[in-house]
């Protein structure tokens, strides 16, 4: 059996953007978001904004980087529709 390595950047990408927890985003919308923020801000500021949250915001900081690996675990596992 294959295990599948999330990419960590990916995964940060998708936590300090501005994606709502709450909305259902499909596949598409993930990889998206994630291309756009790594676009505008890059992975050490992407790592630095996610380090900032959780020392500011710990009690949060941990249910949306759950939520942000789910998100990209399934949806780099996918290939892009071309």
């Amino acid at each position: 059996m294959t295990t599948r390595t999330v990419d960590p950047v990916q995964c940060m990408a998708l936590f300090v953007s501005d994606a709502s927890t709450a909305r259902d985003l499909d596949n598409a919308a993930i990889r998206e978001t994630v291309d756009r923020t790594l676009e505008l801000l890059g992975p050490d500021e992407c790592y630095a904004r996610a380090a900032e949250v959780f020392g500011d915001r710990p009690e949060t900081a941990l249910d949306r980087i759950q939520w942000a690996r789910e998100l990209c675990t399934r949806a780099m596992a996918v290939p892009a529709a071309v």
